[in-house]
């Protein structure tokens, strides 16, 4: 499998569910706001090893 990188727009669930700790909201919003424009790639990108975050 092939390094993946994206550019993520949409981080206000992301970052409310870590913040509360919350990990099942935080896998679905991972899910909902991320995985889905992979497209056909999902499955391969499920799981995120690292996330660099820059201004």
């Amino acid at each position: 499998m092939s390094f993946r990188q994206m550019n993520v727009r949409r981080w206000d669930r992301l970052a409310g569910a870590w913040a509360a700790g919350d990990a099942a909201e935080l896998d679905e919003a991972w899910t909902d706001a991320i995985l889905l424009d992979l497209g056909s790639q999902y499955g391969a990108y499920e799981f995120c090893t690292s996330v660099g975050v820059a201004a």
